[in-house]
């Protein structure tokens, strides 16, 4: 190594700012492969990661947020403390996406500065010698529970499934001394992201401490050099709602006016404790398959005539004879049993034959699950589902025990799709949604 590399590697180590400046790629959809901006606002955001050792990050979309946090956390990884580092986003596709970032990011570098990999593989990356790792994983609800990240990125946090069920199995390692970020636009008012932001009183940009434990750090898109201009903006706003605008760039955590179920109210439809099923009332249970994502909904009718949802199980890439054990299981938490389940109902698509040659339906017909399903519009059991939220009298019927964290956020994050009268299949709260409409 030269002296001049060395230098550089010294300088590297000991300011992030100038490593991602003068050294990091990102890649435009639109532009192609460009350096890294030199622009006030990542400076600040920069130096946030670094001040600070649990920081939420709300933003208008698209401002490089993401990839500047994936440049930082491999910083970290080469420069500073050796360790595993987590990222953490919706799906496998965007798991996968965070990763590539990183390659990238890795492939661009100086030959005196770039790593060796250890290991190379679609969930993670190794750098030899330094000890150090970058794992990568879709949103389950144990995806963290094994492992102590020396630091977490979590991507696009008021989106991901089981944001609950993650933050639980995440908080012990950070108590012990792991760096947290979390970074989304908004999802709306009923995620875990936007009740840790509100929990402060954050400005529209520029951080404040967002309470005892974490830092606010807003990012508002004009802060970017490149969207100051009222051209920018009426370009952007192009095919957007007034809705939609406030929530994807003004970042705003009001409630949305495009949500399926808008008379959806925390305050009226969600119970002050979890539910305790009466044996002697009329029990149910509800099922949306999913392709990869199974729901299940545990129901109860009181003799007014009263639905409480008091628990939910849902799961990625489970087979059928899974999601019977696991439904089996939370059966057996109640004290239930299928001689107490009326009946289950179940999404139609349910009844296609497998490549194994039997359908689900059929596996769980064998195991003694007594299952309806019917095919019906979706428009029908939306305008049933609102019925029971509130009817024109201001009756309320629907209830939810606070046990079920998954289905209370999707009531928050269901959306009409742009244009048509049916709501957004968006592969994150649909399947929910589906169940209790089923």
């Amino acid at each position: 190594m030269t002296p001049s590399a060395f230098h550089e590697l010294l300088r590297c180590s000991r300011n992030p700012w100038h490593f991602l400046t003068a050294h990091v790629a990102t890649q435009d959809p639109a532009r192609g492969e460009l350096r890294y901006p030199h622009y006030d606002y990542l400076r600040e955001l920069v130096a946030a990661t670094e001040r600070h050792r649990f920081l939420l990050v709300p933003k208008s979309r698209q401002m490089l947020v993401t990839w500047t946090m994936v440049a930082a956390t491999l910083w970290r990884a080469l420069f500073q403390r050796p360790g595993m580092y987590l990222f953490l986003s919706r799906n496998e596709r965007c798991a996968e996406e965070l990763l590539t970032r990183a390659r990238f990011v890795l492939d661009r570098l100086p030959e005196f500065m770039r790593p060796r990999l250890s290991r190379n593989s679609r969930e993670e990356i190794a750098f030899a010698g330094l000890d150090s790792r970058i794992l990568s994983l879709p949103a389950s609800p144990d995806a963290p529970r094994m492992y102590s990240p020396t630091g977490v990125f979590w991507d696009e946090m008021a989106f991901t499934p089981y944001d609950e069920n993650i933050w639980t199995a995440l908080k012990p390692a950070l108590d012990s001394g792991g760096r947290f970020v979390g970074v989304s636009s908004s999802g709306g008012a009923l995620n875990l992201f936007a009740r840790m932001v509100t929990s402060g009183s954050p400005p529209v940009h520029g951080g404040t401490e967002g309470g005892s434990l974490f830092h606010v750090h807003r990012i508002h898109y004009s802060q970017h050099p490149e969207r100051i201009s009222d051209d920018w903006k009426r370009l952007a706003s192009r095919g957007l709602s007034a809705t939609r605008w406030q929530q994807e760039q003004e970042i705003s955590f009001a409630a949305m006016s495009d949500l399926v179920y808008g008379e959806f109210d925390p305050q009226l439809h969600i119970l002050r404790e979890d539910w305790e099923i009466n044996p002697s009332w009329e029990l149910f249970r509800s099922i949306d398959f999913g392709y990869r994502h199974p729901f299940v909904l545990w129901i109860q009718r009181t003799p007014e005539g009263e639905f409480i949802v008091f628990d939910e199980w849902s799961a990625d890439n489970r087979t059928t004879e899974e999601m019977l054990t696991a439904i089996r299981n939370v059966d057996l938490a109640h004290g239930i049993s299928e001689d107490h389940v009326c009946w289950t109902a179940c999404d139609p698509a349910g009844a296609a034959t497998q490549d194994t040659g039997i359908s689900p339906v059929d596996v769980l017909r064998r195991a003694g699950i007594k299952l309806r399903y019917r095919s019906s519009r979706i428009a029908a059991g939306v305008e049933r589902v609102k019925s029971v939220l509130g009817d024109a009298a201001g009756r309320v019927r629907l209830r939810v025990s606070p046990r079920a964290k998954n289905l209370i956020a999707d009531f928050g994050r269901y959306r009409w799709a742009s244009g048509r009268d049916e709501p957004l299949k968006d592969g994150l709260c649909d399947h929910s949604m589906d169940a209790l409409r089923y």
